[in-house]
Protein backbone atom coordinates (compact mmCIF):
# COMPACT_ATOMS: atom_id res chain seq x y z
CA UNK A 1 0.00 0.00 0.00
CA UNK A 2 2.80 2.44 0.74
CA UNK A 3 4.74 1.78 -2.53
CA UNK A 4 1.09 2.32 -4.38
CA UNK A 5 1.09 5.71 -2.49
CA UNK A 6 4.55 6.77 -3.12
CA UNK A 7 4.00 5.74 -7.38
CA UNK A 8 1.32 7.88 -7.10
CA UNK A 9 2.91 11.35 -5.30
CA UNK A 10 6.16 10.89 -8.26
CA UNK A 11 3.94 10.60 -10.74
CA UNK A 12 1.90 14.08 -9.35
CA UNK A 13 5.34 15.87 -8.94
CA UNK A 14 6.52 14.97 -12.63
CA UNK A 15 3.20 16.24 -13.84
CA UNK A 16 3.49 19.57 -11.84
CA UNK A 17 7.39 19.80 -12.82
CA UNK A 18 6.21 19.74 -16.67
CA UNK A 19 3.14 22.21 -16.39
CA UNK A 20 5.76 24.82 -14.05
CA UNK A 21 8.75 24.51 -16.43
CA UNK A 22 6.61 25.22 -19.77
CA UNK A 23 5.07 27.86 -18.49
CA UNK A 24 7.49 29.54 -16.73
CA UNK A 25 9.57 29.20 -20.22
CA UNK A 26 6.61 31.10 -22.32
CA UNK A 27 6.96 34.02 -19.99
CA UNK A 28 10.56 34.33 -20.84
CA UNK A 29 10.12 34.23 -24.24
CA UNK A 30 7.27 36.92 -24.39
CA UNK A 31 10.00 39.31 -22.47
CA UNK A 32 12.46 38.67 -24.94
CA UNK A 33 9.95 39.57 -27.46
CA UNK A 34 9.15 42.99 -25.45
CA UNK A 35 12.53 44.16 -25.43
CA UNK A 36 12.91 43.82 -29.05
CA UNK A 37 10.16 45.53 -29.89
CA UNK A 38 11.15 47.80 -27.44
CA UNK A 39 14.10 48.69 -28.72
CA UNK A 40 13.45 48.71 -32.51
CA UNK A 41 10.91 51.46 -31.90
CA UNK A 42 13.24 53.55 -29.92
CA UNK A 43 15.72 53.44 -32.56
CA UNK A 44 13.72 53.92 -35.36
CA UNK A 45 11.97 56.91 -33.39
CA UNK A 46 15.38 58.51 -33.47
CA UNK A 47 15.64 59.30 -37.04
CA UNK A 48 13.23 60.82 -39.75
CA UNK A 49 12.68 57.81 -42.61
CA UNK A 50 10.84 57.93 -45.63
CA UNK A 51 8.21 55.80 -46.04
CA UNK A 52 8.82 53.92 -49.47
CA UNK A 53 5.99 53.57 -51.65
CA UNK A 54 6.89 49.56 -52.55
CA UNK A 55 5.01 47.64 -55.45
CA UNK A 56 1.55 47.48 -53.66
CA UNK A 57 0.91 51.29 -53.08
CA UNK A 58 2.32 51.64 -56.66
CA UNK A 59 -0.14 49.30 -58.37
CA UNK A 60 -3.26 50.81 -55.96
CA UNK A 61 -2.44 54.78 -57.34
CA UNK A 62 -0.43 54.23 -60.74
CA UNK A 63 -3.60 57.01 -62.31
CA UNK A 64 -2.10 59.83 -59.39
CA UNK A 65 1.55 60.14 -57.96
CA UNK A 66 1.29 60.77 -54.40
CA UNK A 67 4.27 62.01 -52.73
CA UNK A 68 6.14 60.17 -50.39
CA UNK A 69 5.03 60.51 -46.43
CA UNK A 70 7.92 61.41 -44.08
CA UNK A 71 8.12 59.94 -40.66
CA UNK A 72 9.97 61.19 -38.08
CA UNK A 73 10.53 64.31 -35.68
CA UNK A 74 9.43 67.47 -37.66
CA UNK A 75 12.02 69.57 -36.92
CA UNK A 76 14.43 67.56 -39.51
CA UNK A 77 12.14 68.06 -42.45
CA UNK A 78 12.68 70.43 -44.98
CA UNK A 79 11.63 71.34 -47.95
CA UNK A 80 12.89 72.38 -51.89
CA UNK A 81 11.54 75.55 -52.77
CA UNK A 82 11.92 76.53 -56.91
CA UNK A 83 12.56 80.34 -57.35
CA UNK A 84 12.21 79.51 -60.88
CA UNK A 85 15.16 77.13 -61.20
CA UNK A 86 17.08 78.32 -58.44
CA UNK A 87 16.85 75.67 -55.38
CA UNK A 88 16.29 76.78 -51.67
CA UNK A 89 16.35 74.32 -48.84
CA UNK A 90 13.78 76.17 -45.83
CA UNK A 91 11.65 74.88 -42.92
CA UNK A 92 8.05 73.90 -44.28
CA UNK A 93 5.24 76.01 -43.22
CA UNK A 94 1.80 74.55 -41.92
CA UNK A 95 0.20 74.57 -45.21
CA UNK A 96 3.37 73.88 -47.64
CA UNK A 97 2.52 72.80 -51.60
CA UNK A 98 6.19 72.56 -51.80
CA UNK A 99 7.22 69.92 -54.73
CA UNK A 100 9.63 67.97 -52.64
CA UNK A 101 10.04 67.66 -49.31
CA UNK A 102 13.52 65.91 -47.69
CA UNK A 103 14.19 64.42 -44.16
CA UNK A 104 17.52 65.37 -43.39
CA UNK A 105 19.55 62.48 -41.50
CA UNK A 106 22.84 64.20 -39.02
CA UNK A 107 25.68 62.41 -41.56
CA UNK A 108 28.45 60.43 -39.58
CA UNK A 109 31.08 62.25 -40.81
CA UNK A 110 32.59 65.23 -37.78
CA UNK A 111 32.18 68.90 -39.13
CA UNK A 112 29.77 68.71 -41.67
CA UNK A 113 25.51 68.89 -40.14
CA UNK A 114 22.48 68.34 -41.74
CA UNK A 115 22.47 71.72 -43.52
CA UNK A 116 25.84 70.85 -45.64
CA UNK A 117 24.01 69.56 -48.62
CA UNK A 118 23.17 70.30 -52.22
CA UNK A 119 20.57 69.93 -54.63
CA UNK A 120 21.38 69.31 -58.14
CA UNK A 121 18.46 69.94 -61.07
CA UNK A 122 18.66 70.52 -64.84
CA UNK A 123 18.02 72.93 -65.21
CA UNK A 124 14.82 73.94 -67.82
CA UNK A 125 15.29 76.58 -70.03
CA UNK A 126 11.50 77.11 -70.32
CA UNK A 127 10.19 78.59 -72.58
CA UNK A 128 12.08 78.06 -76.20
CA UNK A 129 11.89 80.27 -78.49
CA UNK A 130 13.07 80.01 -82.48
CA UNK A 131 16.48 81.37 -83.85
CA UNK A 132 16.31 85.11 -85.15
CA UNK A 133 17.24 85.06 -88.58
CA UNK A 134 18.49 88.39 -88.35
CA UNK A 135 20.57 88.07 -85.60
CA UNK A 136 24.40 87.95 -86.11
CA UNK A 137 26.85 87.24 -83.32
CA UNK A 138 30.17 89.30 -84.06
CA UNK A 139 33.19 87.30 -85.54
CA UNK A 140 34.72 84.84 -83.10
CA UNK A 141 31.52 84.22 -81.23
CA UNK A 142 29.77 81.20 -81.95
CA UNK A 143 25.99 79.88 -80.89
CA UNK A 144 25.83 76.77 -78.37
CA UNK A 145 22.61 75.33 -80.33
CA UNK A 146 21.78 72.22 -77.83
CA UNK A 147 21.57 75.06 -75.12
CA UNK A 148 17.91 76.95 -76.86
CA UNK A 149 16.91 79.79 -78.07
CA UNK A 150 15.07 82.82 -75.93
CA UNK A 151 12.04 83.82 -76.62
CA UNK A 152 13.59 87.06 -78.46
CA UNK A 153 15.79 84.37 -80.86
CA UNK A 154 18.92 85.34 -79.52
CA UNK A 155 20.78 81.88 -78.20
CA UNK A 156 20.62 81.22 -74.92
CA UNK A 157 24.70 80.29 -74.82
CA UNK A 158 27.33 81.11 -76.71
CA UNK A 159 31.59 80.37 -76.84
CA UNK A 160 34.49 82.76 -77.33
CA UNK A 161 36.46 81.05 -79.78
CA UNK A 162 39.72 82.77 -79.24
CA UNK A 163 39.76 81.45 -75.34
CA UNK A 164 36.88 79.28 -75.48
CA UNK A 165 34.65 80.00 -72.94
CA UNK A 166 30.96 79.77 -72.76
CA UNK A 167 29.04 82.72 -71.98
CA UNK A 168 25.45 82.98 -70.80
CA UNK A 169 22.49 85.34 -72.33
CA UNK A 170 21.57 88.01 -69.75
CA UNK A 171 18.19 89.71 -71.47
CA UNK A 172 17.12 93.29 -71.48
CA UNK A 173 15.28 94.49 -68.33
CA UNK A 174 14.94 95.92 -65.41
CA UNK A 175 16.98 94.63 -62.19
CA UNK A 176 17.32 95.59 -58.56
CA UNK A 177 20.30 97.11 -57.34
CA UNK A 178 22.13 97.93 -54.35
CA UNK A 179 20.75 97.30 -51.07
CA UNK A 180 17.81 99.55 -48.61
CA UNK A 181 19.83 100.99 -45.85
CA UNK A 182 23.00 98.83 -45.99
CA UNK A 183 26.47 100.06 -46.19
CA UNK A 184 26.35 103.70 -47.44
CA UNK A 185 28.37 102.88 -50.89
CA UNK A 186 25.99 100.02 -51.86
CA UNK A 187 22.63 102.28 -50.70
CA UNK A 188 19.65 103.39 -51.81
CA UNK A 189 18.82 100.51 -53.34
CA UNK A 190 17.20 101.22 -57.23
CA UNK A 191 15.62 99.87 -60.30
CA UNK A 192 17.93 99.94 -63.50
CA UNK A 193 17.44 99.07 -67.28
CA UNK A 194 20.10 97.64 -68.82
CA UNK A 195 20.47 96.04 -72.14
CA UNK A 196 20.90 92.51 -73.57
CA UNK A 197 24.54 91.16 -72.96
CA UNK A 198 26.87 87.69 -72.43
CA UNK A 199 28.99 86.84 -69.41
CA UNK A 200 31.22 84.36 -69.29
CA UNK A 201 29.65 81.26 -66.97
CA UNK A 202 32.72 81.17 -65.12
CA UNK A 203 35.68 83.40 -64.07
CA UNK A 204 39.22 83.28 -66.37
CA UNK A 205 41.25 80.39 -65.65
CA UNK A 206 44.88 79.98 -65.39
CA UNK A 207 45.11 78.03 -68.26
CA UNK A 208 43.21 80.66 -70.39
CA UNK A 209 45.44 83.60 -69.00
CA UNK A 210 48.35 81.61 -69.49
CA UNK A 211 47.97 80.99 -73.30
CA UNK A 212 46.77 84.60 -73.44
CA UNK A 213 49.96 85.78 -72.15
CA UNK A 214 52.18 83.35 -74.29
CA UNK A 215 50.61 85.04 -77.07
CA UNK A 216 51.27 88.79 -76.21
CA UNK A 217 55.05 87.75 -75.62
CA UNK A 218 55.07 85.60 -79.29
CA UNK A 219 53.45 88.98 -80.73
CA UNK A 220 56.37 90.88 -78.64
CA UNK A 221 54.06 93.67 -77.79
CA UNK A 222 53.66 94.90 -74.16
CA UNK A 223 53.91 92.33 -72.02
CA UNK A 224 50.94 91.04 -69.01
CA UNK A 225 52.44 90.54 -65.59
CA UNK A 226 52.20 86.85 -64.65
CA UNK A 227 49.38 85.66 -62.20
CA UNK A 228 49.88 86.12 -59.36
CA UNK A 229 48.79 82.18 -58.53
CA UNK A 230 50.77 80.89 -61.75
CA UNK A 231 51.86 78.06 -59.24
CA UNK A 232 48.32 76.78 -58.70
CA UNK A 233 46.80 74.26 -61.33
CA UNK A 234 45.13 75.23 -64.70
CA UNK A 235 41.51 74.93 -63.49
CA UNK A 236 42.18 77.80 -60.54
CA UNK A 237 40.99 81.28 -61.27
CA UNK A 238 43.49 83.52 -62.56
CA UNK A 239 44.13 86.36 -59.52
CA UNK A 240 46.55 88.87 -58.37
CA UNK A 241 45.71 90.29 -62.25
CA UNK A 242 45.91 94.38 -62.86
CA UNK A 243 42.75 96.25 -63.99
CA UNK A 244 44.76 96.82 -67.41
CA UNK A 245 46.08 93.32 -68.16
CA UNK A 246 42.25 92.17 -67.29
CA UNK A 247 41.07 95.15 -69.77
CA UNK A 248 43.61 94.15 -72.13
CA UNK A 249 42.82 90.23 -71.78
CA UNK A 250 38.66 91.26 -72.65
CA UNK A 251 39.83 93.35 -75.83
CA UNK A 252 41.79 90.62 -77.28
CA UNK A 253 38.89 88.24 -76.70
CA UNK A 254 36.60 90.76 -78.71
CA UNK A 255 34.85 91.18 -74.95
CA UNK A 256 34.59 94.03 -72.13
CA UNK A 257 34.89 93.72 -68.31
CA UNK A 258 31.12 93.92 -67.21
CA UNK A 259 29.91 97.54 -65.50
CA UNK A 260 29.22 96.93 -61.94
CA UNK A 261 25.35 96.57 -62.87
CA UNK A 262 26.01 93.84 -65.07
CA UNK A 263 27.83 92.10 -62.80
CA UNK A 264 25.28 92.44 -59.75
CA UNK A 265 22.16 91.44 -62.55
CA UNK A 266 24.14 88.31 -63.34
CA UNK A 267 24.59 87.71 -60.14
CA UNK A 268 20.78 88.67 -58.16
CA UNK A 269 18.39 88.34 -61.10
CA UNK A 270 15.65 90.32 -61.95
CA UNK A 271 14.19 89.43 -58.15
CA UNK A 272 17.53 90.92 -56.60
CA UNK A 273 18.07 88.01 -54.20
CA UNK A 274 21.23 88.21 -51.91
CA UNK A 275 22.83 85.61 -53.05
CA UNK A 276 22.98 83.87 -56.32
CA UNK A 277 20.80 80.59 -54.97
CA UNK A 278 18.19 82.91 -53.59
CA UNK A 279 18.15 84.35 -50.12
CA UNK A 280 18.31 81.54 -47.77
CA UNK A 281 21.14 79.91 -46.18
CA UNK A 282 24.28 78.73 -48.65
CA UNK A 283 24.10 75.20 -49.82
CA UNK A 284 27.44 73.20 -50.10
CA UNK A 285 28.34 69.68 -50.54
CA UNK A 286 31.72 70.15 -48.68
CA UNK A 287 33.18 72.41 -46.70
CA UNK A 288 33.53 75.98 -48.14
CA UNK A 289 34.57 79.33 -45.92
CA UNK A 290 33.95 82.48 -47.75
CA UNK A 291 37.90 84.07 -49.44
CA UNK A 292 38.34 79.72 -50.21
CA UNK A 293 39.60 80.02 -53.86
CA UNK A 294 39.09 76.40 -55.64
CA UNK A 295 38.98 75.63 -59.23
CA UNK A 296 36.11 77.25 -61.07
CA UNK A 297 32.92 75.80 -61.11
CA UNK A 298 33.19 73.75 -57.74
CA UNK A 299 30.00 74.25 -56.07
CA UNK A 300 27.02 73.80 -57.76
CA UNK A 301 25.27 75.74 -55.03
CA UNK A 302 26.64 78.77 -56.39
CA UNK A 303 25.15 79.34 -59.36
CA UNK A 304 22.81 82.62 -60.52
CA UNK A 305 19.12 82.24 -61.91
CA UNK A 306 20.75 82.98 -65.14
CA UNK A 307 23.72 79.63 -64.90
CA UNK A 308 26.61 82.37 -63.73
CA UNK A 309 28.72 80.15 -61.46
CA UNK A 310 31.13 81.77 -58.62
CA UNK A 311 29.88 85.08 -58.25
CA UNK A 312 29.46 84.84 -54.22
CA UNK A 313 32.90 82.56 -53.73
CA UNK A 314 35.95 82.06 -55.21
CA UNK A 315 37.73 85.46 -56.69
CA UNK A 316 36.92 88.77 -56.11
CA UNK A 317 36.63 90.72 -59.89
CA UNK A 318 37.59 93.42 -61.59
CA UNK A 319 34.63 95.89 -62.69
CA UNK A 320 34.54 98.13 -65.66
CA UNK A 321 33.74 101.01 -63.37
CA UNK A 322 35.86 104.02 -61.47
CA UNK A 323 35.03 103.54 -57.54
CA UNK A 324 33.15 105.96 -55.87
CA UNK A 325 31.79 105.45 -52.40
CA UNK A 326 28.50 108.13 -53.94
CA UNK A 327 27.82 106.16 -56.97
CA UNK A 328 24.60 105.22 -56.10
CA UNK A 329 23.30 108.28 -54.78
CA UNK A 330 24.35 109.78 -57.95
CA UNK A 331 22.26 107.07 -60.09
CA UNK A 332 19.12 107.32 -58.18
CA UNK A 333 19.02 111.36 -59.32
CA UNK A 334 18.64 109.94 -62.55
CA UNK A 335 15.57 108.18 -62.69
CA UNK A 336 12.83 108.30 -64.71
CA UNK A 337 9.21 107.12 -63.31
CA UNK A 338 11.56 105.10 -60.94
CA UNK A 339 14.10 103.58 -62.88
CA UNK A 340 17.52 104.77 -63.42
CA UNK A 341 18.37 104.03 -67.65
CA UNK A 342 21.54 104.07 -69.72
CA UNK A 343 23.61 104.76 -66.19
CA UNK A 344 27.29 103.27 -66.77
CA UNK A 345 29.19 104.30 -63.13
CA UNK A 346 31.64 108.02 -62.79
CA UNK A 347 33.25 108.73 -66.00
CA UNK A 348 36.32 109.77 -64.41
CA UNK A 349 38.74 108.86 -61.51
CA UNK A 350 36.79 109.91 -58.16
CA UNK A 351 39.35 108.04 -55.91
CA UNK A 352 42.76 108.21 -58.14
CA UNK A 353 43.67 105.03 -59.49
CA UNK A 354 40.96 103.21 -57.68
CA UNK A 355 38.38 100.88 -59.72
CA UNK A 356 35.00 99.00 -58.10
CA UNK A 357 35.59 94.52 -57.34
CA UNK A 358 33.05 93.11 -56.65
CA UNK A 359 32.54 89.80 -54.76
CA UNK A 360 32.72 89.29 -50.92
CA UNK A 361 36.09 88.22 -48.62
CA UNK A 362 34.17 87.84 -45.63
CA UNK A 363 29.95 86.57 -46.72
CA UNK A 364 28.48 85.36 -49.45
CA UNK A 365 26.51 88.38 -50.25
CA UNK A 366 26.67 89.78 -53.70
CA UNK A 367 25.46 93.12 -52.97
CA UNK A 368 28.78 94.43 -51.28
CA UNK A 369 31.03 96.53 -53.38
CA UNK A 370 34.80 98.07 -52.78
CA UNK A 371 37.32 100.00 -54.30
CA UNK A 372 40.85 98.51 -55.68
CA UNK A 373 43.88 99.99 -56.74
CA UNK A 374 43.59 99.42 -60.44
CA UNK A 375 47.80 99.26 -60.77
CA UNK A 376 48.76 96.84 -57.83
CA UNK A 377 46.11 94.45 -57.35
CA UNK A 378 45.11 92.03 -54.48
CA UNK A 379 46.13 88.70 -54.17
CA UNK A 380 42.68 87.77 -54.56
CA UNK A 381 41.60 89.39 -57.48
CA UNK A 382 40.89 87.70 -60.66
CA UNK A 383 37.99 88.61 -63.55
CA UNK A 384 35.38 87.60 -66.31
CA UNK A 385 34.24 89.38 -69.15
CA UNK A 386 31.06 90.47 -71.12
CA UNK A 387 30.14 90.93 -74.82
CA UNK A 388 27.73 93.88 -75.01
CA UNK A 389 25.18 93.34 -78.16
CA UNK A 390 24.23 96.67 -80.29
CA UNK A 391 20.38 97.86 -78.96
CA UNK A 392 17.55 95.23 -80.50
CA UNK A 393 14.70 97.33 -81.68
CA UNK A 394 12.68 96.24 -78.76
CA UNK A 395 15.54 97.74 -76.25
CA UNK A 396 15.28 101.17 -78.58
CA UNK A 397 11.81 101.54 -77.36
CA UNK A 398 13.37 102.69 -74.10
CA UNK A 399 15.06 105.84 -74.49
CA UNK A 400 17.95 107.02 -72.30
CA UNK A 401 17.91 110.22 -70.88
CA UNK A 402 20.03 112.67 -72.58
CA UNK A 403 21.15 114.26 -69.20
CA UNK A 404 22.64 110.69 -68.10
CA UNK A 405 25.76 110.97 -70.04
CA UNK A 406 26.36 114.75 -67.98
CA UNK A 407 26.31 112.47 -64.40
CA UNK A 408 29.78 113.17 -63.34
Amino acid sequence: MKSSWRTFYLLAGGLLFLVVGCGGNEQIANKQTLRQKRSSSSSSDSVPKLKSSGPKSQTKSRGKKKQPILEGKPENFFEVVDYIHNYQIRKPGPDSEADEQYAVLLPAQKGIDSSTFSVIKSVSQGDQGTPDSTFELPKGFSAIDDAGYSAQGLPNRIRCDRDYSEMVLVPAGVSIQGEENGAKNASPQFAIYQNTFYIDVHEVTLEQYRRWRSEMIAQKGKLPEPAGNDRQPAEFPAMGISYTDALNYARTMGKQLPRETQWEKAARGESGFVYPWGNGRALWHKTRMPGQIDPVGSFSGDRSPYGVFDLSGNAREWCDDWYSDNSYQAATALADAGVVRGWEGPKRSVIPSMRVVRGNQKSWDVRKRIGENMRTPPADVGFRCVLNLPKSKDESDTPEKSNNKKAF
